[in-house]
């Protein structure tokens, strides 16, 4: 006579499936038993529609947005798909290659957040002062 009542007892663990031994009623150890626990507490993921096709989806991660490429994707979601890549890809060249406001010289990334939009203070001084000059004049 166990914890869990006779109809209600497992004769593999709940969690791998590993065959019981002995005293062993739903789980193989506790760590087979707290890993179940924690599944069970984890929010449930749904089949989301994909924004790009509307062809609904299996969220794995919460970083996935789209149809998987190589695997549920139809022909035109793997289009747009590219295109967002494309896009991407030619906002990174910008930021890149992003050029001063006031002399046009490269105005340097640092490789996280906006790109500089002067390449130095003497360049933003002097578009300022061009500024408040040219709103007074």
């Amino acid at each position: 006579m166990g914890y869990y009542a006779q109809d209600n007892q497992l004769y593999d663990c709940g969690h791998c499936g590993q065959r019981l031994t002995g005293r062993q009623e739903r789980y193989c150890s506790a760590s087979c038993r707290q890993a179940a626990y924690r599944a069970s507490k984890q929010p449930k993921r749904l089949a989301s529609p994909c924004p790009l096709c509307g062809e609904p989806f299996q969220v794995t991660s919460k970083r996935k947005k789209f149809c998987d490429y190589d695997e549920e994707a139809e022909d035109d979601c793997r289009a747009a798909q590219d295109d967002l890549d494309d896009a991407a890809w030619a906002a990174e060249w910008e930021r890149e290659n992003a050029k001063c406001a006031h002399c046009n010289e490269p105005a340097g990334w640092s490789g996280k957040g906006r790109p500089r939009r002067f390449c130095s203070n003497r360049c933003k001084q002097a578009d300022y002062r061009k500024r408040r000059a040219q709103r007074t004049a």
